[in-house]
């Protein structure tokens, strides 16, 4: 599968929630340029976000990123593979 298809096939997924370390996350958005994908807390709980140079610059979502690719080339990264394994079903949500 190419790396534009596979990305395409992973923007589907925006806006699903998955179990990830124990919590609930929803999928924010793909990087595709990094290779990456953000996680936001889905509550409306804030967290202090900061800016390119490390100050505060404001309230937002708590985010994480999930790396696409594996260090092998053509490979998908265990965290991928383990969250989408971990996807929870539409209108669910465990807290």
């Amino acid at each position: 599968m190419q790396d534009r298809d596979f990305i395409l096939r992973i923007r589907s997924l925006i806006g699903s929630h998955f179990n990830h370390l124990g919590k609930e996350w929803v999928l924010h958005e793909v990087l595709a340029d990094e290779g990456v994908l953000v996680l936001a807390d889905p509550s409306n709980k804030a967290v202090i976000q900061t800016n390119l140079f490390g100050e505060p610059s404001r309230k937002g979502p708590e985010t994480i990123l999930i790396p696409l690719f594996g260090k092998v080339p053509d490979t998908l990264s265990d965290e991928l593979m383990e969250l989408l394994a971990n996807k929870l079903a539409s209108g669910t949500t465990h807290h």
